[in-house]
């Protein structure tokens, strides 16, 4: 078998069905010189066999159980330490790659760049693709304006979330260096944030060679950390011209981070981050901030009663505006 030059990594927990569909696009790339690592960190028998039987006829394919449960970041670590491609890609159990998709980022990497990355389809849970629903994605996140190459200021880009995991090969050695942060489930930025800092170059790729599903379930979906990704990416500090993508970046996630802790009742947790230079004062942050100038007992009701006050509201508006007539 060829030393492999990409890894292709793909996390999962018991979900067989999925993965069937991730591992195959794996092994359909036309790239000769890679693996594909199953990292294991549920406790499904059956998909414990079936990715055997994959390894067994596929001697790209190794099936890898975590040690004990890992989660989401501690899953990407694990199985970053075991890659043994130059480049690593890590894809989500539910997501699947086109045919080209290796072949066609290692072809725009140097010596320099770090990460080589492209546009990815959007896909829903049975597996279609929502068209216009990437094309919106693509422009969302700045993909549209980016030129094919090396980029010029990847710091941006990376403050612009413009740079896709599951559409990104990242060198190795970096990911194993920086590790991803465990205790949030949106670790890839805050990594990619931190390796940009550092200088290595950018690759983009502007064709679709991925396709990233998007359903209720992933665990990138649920949004549980964000205010502890708030507190690692302030941090980071940036160039004055970076600054305005960061600060376009942080504001609604640090307004999201108090939320989630005001609900939580960590209001110690939830001033701390309303001290932040990135919360932003407005609209959505009233009923935060009112909350926040509460004593403590009071603070966490108080935000819950006016978010249904806020809810309440938008749903008569909502109905008033539906009525026959209305303008």
């Amino acid at each position: 078998m060829p030393t492999p030059r990409v890894s292709i990594c793909i996390p999962t927990v018991d979900r067989l069905p999925y993965l069937r569909e991730s591992v195959s696009s794996a092994q359909a790339q036309s790239l000769e010189e890679l693996e594909i690592l199953i990292g294991d960190d549920g406790n499904s028998d059956a998909l414990r066999e079936w990715a055997l039987a994959a390894s067994a006829t596929d001697r790209r394919v190794r099936y890898l159980k975590t040690p004990r449960r890992l989660g989401l970041a501690g899953n990407w670590n694990f199985l970053a330490d075991a890659a043994t491609g130059e480049f690593l890609t890590i894809i989500g159990d539910d997501d699947r790659l086109l045919p080209t998709f290796a072949e066609r980022l290692l072809h725009e990497t140097t010596s320099e760049v770090a990460v080589a990355f492209s546009n990815h389809y959007i896909i829903d849970e049975t597996g279609r693709r929502l068209v216009d629903a990437s094309y919106d994605g693509t422009r969302r996140y700045g993909r549209d304006t980016l030129s094919r190459g090396v980029l010029a200021n990847a710091m941006q880009v990376v403050w612009r979330n413009s740079v896709p995991m599951s559409a990104a090969i990242v060198r190795t050695a970096a990911v194993r260096r920086l590790r991803f942060r465990p205790d949030i489930n949106t670790p890839e930025i805050e990594l990619l944030a931190r390796l940009s800092h550092e200088g290595p170059a950018f690759a983009f790729v502007p064709e679709y060679l991925a396709e990233y599903r998007s359903h209720s379930g992933s665990e990138t979906a649920r949004g549980l950390t964000l205010d502890r990704l708030a507190e690692y990416l302030e941090s980071i500090d940036v160039p004055p011209e970076v600054e305005p993508a960061k600060r376009a970046y942080m504001e609604p996630l640090v307004t999201a981070g108090i939320g989630l802790r005001l609900t939580r009742g960590d209001i110690a947790g939830a001033r701390r981050l309303g001290r932040s230079r990135y919360y932003a004062s407005g609209l959505t942050s009233i009923a935060q901030e009112i909350s926040l100038s509460l004593p403590q007992r009071l603070a966490g009701p108080t935000y819950a009663a006016l978010r249904r006050v806020g809810r309440l509201a938008r749903s008569v508006t909502r109905s008033v505006a539906r009525r026959p007539g209305a303008r």
